[in-house]
């Protein structure tokens, strides 16, 4: 075969490829202008912020206990993503989801990500339902906005509950070679690259578990998994998410000193898996505990996700905890 053979062949074949992608792109564009009929009020309250739509979802509102309960980072829908641990909850509480800015069903925002912003958003969204004593309760990225939230408005937080959650000084504990905000942030955009390209929607035809971060043992309906699914592969890692990935170390600085407020009482759930990898993620935790005789830090077997496979034992574990806090009956020794 002589080199202008090669050459000709290579031509065709990358002609072949760029064909394909552009169809691929065509296909997902097809695709998600269809799927966007889905979203419009499929779950949820809307609560307007600042002239802007934050969405909530309310369990067990007949209760007069409130958790408020925060995501992880790029939740494409946390809502459906806590879903089946607010139903849990929900036996003993009220349990209010919050979807940020950015994020599920919320409207985007153009300001800055910064700390003081998200948890301003956040709270004016709970003051505006009219809750001002509440418990909150939050997943990763989340507990640097609640470490930040408890010292800003100490007179409403009743007590946190941490799922595995960021917290100051792990940036240092790092074991990897490059920095965690750095793997978080190629981790955003490659997904952001595969769901532009159509490849995360040809992964999830008919296996959306692929595509979503979900308790797949929760008895989920046909509707929610297609919602689920639409917005993790047409909403998520949009540029509110994007451009909060980019202030993951300035939260960190922001909060590097800060401690709960004295006499908060703390719940921490930690993964197993998480303090094989870091050495340092129990006690990290532990140090921003300042009020002890009702605080605890509990170890579970699993990974990042603790509330989608200890979902019944958080649970069990929050209810018996809060049942025991001041005023309530004897320290909660468990």
């Amino acid at each position: 075969m002589t080199k202008k053979q090669v050459k000709i062949i290579l031509k065709w074949v990358l002609l072949a490829i760029l064909f394909s992608v552009l169809a691929l792109i065509l296909w997902n564009q097809i695709c998600k202008h269809i799927d966007a009929k889905l979203l419009p009020n499929a779950y949820g309250q809307a609560v307007d912020v600042d002239g802007k739509k934050m969405v909530v979802d309310i369990q067990g509102e007949e209760h007069e206990t409130t958790i408020i309960l925060l995501p992880g980072a790029a939740s494409p829908s946390p809502v459906l993503e806590f879903l089946p641990l607010a139903k849990a909850l929900s036996e003993n509480y009220r349990v209010v989801t919050m979807e940020p800015f950015g994020y599920g069903l919320s409207d985007g925002a153009d300001t800055d990500r910064d700390m003081d912003t998200v948890v301003e958003e956040l709270h004016e969204c709970v003051s505006a339902m009219g809750y001002d004593r509440y418990f909150l309760m939050a997943h990763s990225l989340s507990g640097l906005y609640s470490l930040y939230w408890a010292n800003t408005y100490p007179e409403e937080v009743l007590g946190f509950i941490g799922i595995d959650c960021s917290v100051p000084g792990q940036n240092e504990e790092n074991p990897y070679p490059i920095p965690i905000s750095a793997i978080n942030k190629i981790s955003a955009y490659l997904q952001k690259t595969r769901n532009i390209l159509g490849i995360s929607r040809v992964l999830s035809i008919g296996n959306p578990q692929r595509v979503i971060p979900a308790d797949f043992s929760y008895d989920y309906s046909e509707e929610q998994l297609k919602i689920y699914r639409t917005l993790a592969l047409d909403c998520s890692y949009n540029q509110t998410v994007l451009n909060e990935q980019d202030r993951f170390d300035a939260h960190l600085a922001t909060v590097a000193e800060l401690k709960f407020p004295k006499n908060l009482p703390v719940l921490q759930f930690v993964a197993s898996a998480n303090c094989e990898v870091m050495a340092a993620w129990e006690q990290l935790h532990k140090d921003v505990i300042t009020e002890n005789m009702y605080s605890q830090v509990i170890r579970m077997e699993g990974g990042h996700y603790l509330h989608f496979v200890k979902k019944t034992e958080i649970a069990e574990t929050v209810a018996k905890w809060i049942a025991f806090l001041p005023g309530k009956g004897e320290p909660a020794l468990f």
